[in-house]
């Protein structure tokens, strides 16, 4: 990572340059590099808005990213898809990046279980014309299903009914499907319901600041035979594979909300005045953002090195639960105290560092409690 720390009179660099970003490692390639450098830059130009945002990412092929060279993607690995959930959590656009990221994990594995029309549903997908999302918590690193949405089968059918609600989740740009898991009688169950369906409402929650966000409701919704993707035995495995690859993206969408704050906070400190004189030049602030500082590094090597596991097949779910466990508790942390380190300002709605930390106070529980994914962590291999 380049090394940009806080001195005397602020940090290194330029007073009116472009703000630093604590978001590069020495051990990413020129290729990696160059890579991440297309993706941010693509964020920037056109990601002033969740839409410009979604449609930054299908210009620079995150989406061929994710999906396997047999579904005509690019198979880049889990370390790329990392790195674009960071940068996207940096640019703080609510768009359901870790959720479609999920649902494409979903339908490219599924194999001689695939329903007609799959091979469609990713070309859509892979043309920006198909947001996904999941209502409500994404599976834990075990591949356990949240609660709150329940199911049964419709009588003799292979369709089956759901109920519950499930939220929040991000809704900049309007949803288009649902990836719903459920928990019932016979183990878990994924269906992906099109929007929109009798029985589903998406509702919109209040926007405290942290962008556009909803949940879902279902009212006894029959889902039919075909929209049903998995359940028992078979839905038990895939949640148990991509749980794994939901902790390390969500951790990197995190880490990358975290690097908005801390961005904001360093340009805070050097414009504010305190006693005649820049508040960066006061020793408590500056020792308290190079701590924030050095948190953030600890979690981006943290999830990079996940990542890498991941690829490789050594990840295991105590170790993904410790990864968003840590990940989660620094986010809610950090963007507290940036709020602080702000002053009033930080309080203000519309303001970036207020947006962090209220979007992280969802954001941060959406694999699970960090207590709760701590426990994990200590009693699961």
């Amino acid at each position: 990572m380049t090394t940009q720390a806080v001195n005397g009179s602020g940090t290194q660099g330029a007073a009116g340059g472009a703000p630093e970003r604590w978001r590069e490692r020495e051990d990413e390639d020129s290729l990696f590099r160059q890579l991440r450098l297309t993706v941010r830059q693509g964020l920037e130009v056109d990601g002033d808005t969740p839409a410009g945002t979604w449609e930054a990412l299908t210009q620079v092929g995150a989406w061929e990213f994710a999906l396997p060279i047999e579904k005509e993607g690019l198979d880049l690995g889990q370390a790329v898809l990392a790195m674009v959930c960071e940068e996207a959590g940096n640019a703080m656009q609510p768009v359901p990046l870790a959720d479609t990221l999920l649902a494409l994990d979903v339908l490219a594995a599924l194999g001689p279980l695939a329903p007609e029309g799959t091979d469609d549903l990713l070309d859509r997908v892979r043309a920006g014309e198909l947001r996904l999302a999941v209502p409500g918590r994404l599976p834990d690193p075990r591949g356990a299903v949240p609660p709150g949405i329940a199911w049964k089968p419709d009588g003799d059918g292979a369709g089956v009914v759901l109920t519950g609600t499930g939220g929040p989740f991000a809704a900049g740009v309007g949803p288009d499907a649902l990836l719903v898991l459920a928990s019932g009688p016979d183990g878990p169950c994924v269906a992906l319901v099109d929007l929109p369906a009798a029985g589903v409402s998406v509702r919109p929650l209040r926007d405290h600041g942290g962008g556009a966000v909803a949940g879902a409701v279902f009212d006894e919704a029959r889902i039919p035979a075909g929209a049903v993707l998995l359940r028992g035995l078979a839905a038990e495995q895939a949640l148990a594979r991509v749980g794994l690859r939901a902790a390390v993206h969500q951790a990197s969408l995190l880490a990358g909300i975290t690097a908005a704050a801390l961005t904001a906070v360093v340009s805070r400190i050097r414009g504010r005045q305190q006693f005649g004189q820049a508040l960066v030049k006061h020793q408590g602030p500056r020792l308290r953002v190079a701590g924030l500082l050095a948190r953030l590094d600890a979690v981006r090597w943290a999830v990079g090195d996940a990542a890498r596991d991941l690829d490789e097949g050594r990840l295991t779910p105590g170790e993904a639960a410790g990864l968003i466990a840590l990940t989660a508790e620094t986010t809610l942390d950090v963007t507290r105290d940036a709020v602080h380190l702000h002053g009033a300002s930080g309080l203000v709605r519309d303001g970036l560092v207020a947006g962090c930390y209220r979007r992280a106070a969802w954001e941060a529980l959406r694999c699970g409690r960090p207590a709760q994914l701590w426990d994990t962590a200590a009693h699961t291999p």
